[in-house]
C-alpha cells in the first residue's frame, strides 16, 4: 500500500480534505526541487546571551540554537508568506524564569510519516494542557510525502489539516538531522529551557513515554 493511500484511509474524516491538498501538492515531479533561499535559515542565527558550547545531540547535552522559518502561533495568523516569521530555539531560553518557560519540546514530522501524523492528531490538545505550565511546543516539518524538502504549500496544509496551535516551522535542509535521521521520525528533544541541556531523547511516537517524562520534570522543585 503506498504512503498515499494508507494515510487517507487511516485519517479522520476531519483532516482527510486537508490531506489531500497535502498529498496533491507534494507528489508532483521526480526531481528535489531547489529550496527557497528565503526558507533557509541555518546561519546568522545571532544570540549573544545563548549558552556557550561544547553543543551535542544526545541526552545532558547542551542543544546548539538554530532558527527557521514558520508561524509561531499557526492559529493566530494566515498561513501564507507574510505571515512567516524567524523563530529560533534561543526564543525559549529563559534562564531566570521570567517568561514562564521551563521546558521546550522540540518535535520533527513529515509528510511521509504516519508516527508524524498519529502524534499531531493529539499534539494540539497536548499543547493546550501543558503551554500553560511553562511547557513550549516546537515542531519542525522537513519532508513531503516524495521525501523532498517541505515547502511552504506543505506547511500551510500540514497546520489546516491538524488545527496546530503551537509553533510550526520549515526544516527544508533538515538541520535537526543533527539528532537523529529522516527515517526515524518523529524525534522529541525534552529540553530545559533555563539551561537549554536536552533532558531526554525519543525516537518515533512513544507518548506512554515522553508524556509521563515531562509531567516528572514539571514536578521537581
Amino acid at each position: 500500500m503506498s504512503t498515499a493511500s494508507f494515510s487517507l484511509r487511516s485519517c479522520s474524516s476531519r483532516c482527510c480534505g486537508s490531506l489531500l491538498v497535502l498529498f496533491g501538492l507534494s507528489a508532483c515531479g521526480d526531481n528535489t526541487p531547489k529550496i527557497p533561499a528565503e526558507l533557509l535559515n541555518g546561519n546568522g542565527c545571532a544570540a549573544p546571551d545563548y549558552p556557550s558550547g561544547p553543543f551535542g545531540s544526545e541526552e545532558g547535552d547542551t542543544l546548539a540554537n538554530a532558527c527557521f522559518k514558520g508561524f509561531r502561533d499557526p492559529a493566530r495568523v494566515s498561513h501564507d508568506q507574510a505571515s512567516l516569521e524567524t523563530i529560533a530555539f534561543s526564543d525559549y531560553y529563559d534562564p531566570t524564569g521570567s517568561k514562564g518557560d521551563q521546558l521546550l519540546l522540540i518535535n520533527t514530522a513529515a509528510v511521509w510519516c504516519s508516527a508524524c501524523r498519529s502524534e499531531h492528531e493529539g499534539l494540539t490538545a497536548k499543547n493546550d494542557q501543558y503551554q500553560p505550565l511553562g511547557v513550549r511546543i516546537v515542531s519542525t516539518l522537513f519532508q513531503d510525502a516524495a521525501r523532498n524538502p517541505a515547502t511552504l504549500r506543505d506547511l500551510s496544509a500540514w497546520v489546516e489539516t491538524f488545527s496546530s496551535d503551537y509553533a510550526m516551522l520549515l526544516d527544508p535542509d533538515y538541520q535537526l538531522g543533527t539528532y537523529a535521521s529522516a527515517e526515524t521520525a518523529p524525534l522529541n528533544l525534552v529540553v530545559d529551557a533555563r539551561t537549554m541541556k536536552i533532558e531526554k531523547k525519543l525516537l518515533g511516537d512513544q507518548p506512554t513515554i515522553l508524556w509521563p517524562f515531562i509531567d516528572a520534570a514539571l514536578a521537581k522543585p
